[in-house]
């Protein structure tokens, strides 16, 4: 197993920062400007995040409480809504090059439990709010066009 204080200095700044960094570009990923979805949103990635509080990889574990402790709150850290697309270009290079740094670095299981749950939170997010991709008369869909495409570029970045 992997533990985290094997990481220090960027590498622990790269590792515990990088969840944060996905869940803003899962965020943005659809494309609306909608305070109620993005509050939504905020919400099912802090529950996501506490969930991983109790995850059956410790090193996943270790990172989100060490997330707690630290007094990252995603409900809580940022209130306004980031509506660039920086935030998922962002999001995908910080989560590549976490990924690739676990890979170096720490088990095998504990890498791919790391990329997994990225790869969750951003899902997690997508699927929070359905959408009317098509206008008023069209149906809901549970991820948009440009939340699958996030959603893929991300599985690809981490290597899945």
């Amino acid at each position: 197993m992997t533990e985290l204080s094997a990481l220090t200095g960027d590498d622990l700044d790269l590792i515990l920062d990088t969840p944060g960094v996905v869940m803003k570009g899962a965020i943005v990923a659809d494309g609306h400007k909608n305070a109620l979805a993005f509050l939504k949103e905020v919400t099912a990635g802090a529950k996501e995040f506490r969930a991983a509080q109790r995850h059956e990889n410790a090193f996943v574990k270790a990172v989100a409480t060490k997330l707690r402790e630290r007094g990252t709150d995603p409900e809580s850290d940022d209130r306004e809504l980031p509506f660039t697309d920086e935030a998922m270009t962002q999001a995908l290079k910080q989560a590549e090059a976490a990924a690739a740094l676990l890979r170096e670095r720490a088990d095998a299981a504990d890498a791919d439990a790391y990329s997994a749950w990225l790869l969750q939170i951003a899902t997690v997010i997508a699927e929070s709010v359905k959408t009317k991709e098509a206008g008023f008369f069209s149906r809901k869909v549970a991820v948009t066009a440009g939340e699958r495409v996030f959603l893929d570029q991300l599985a690809r970045a981490l290597g899945r």
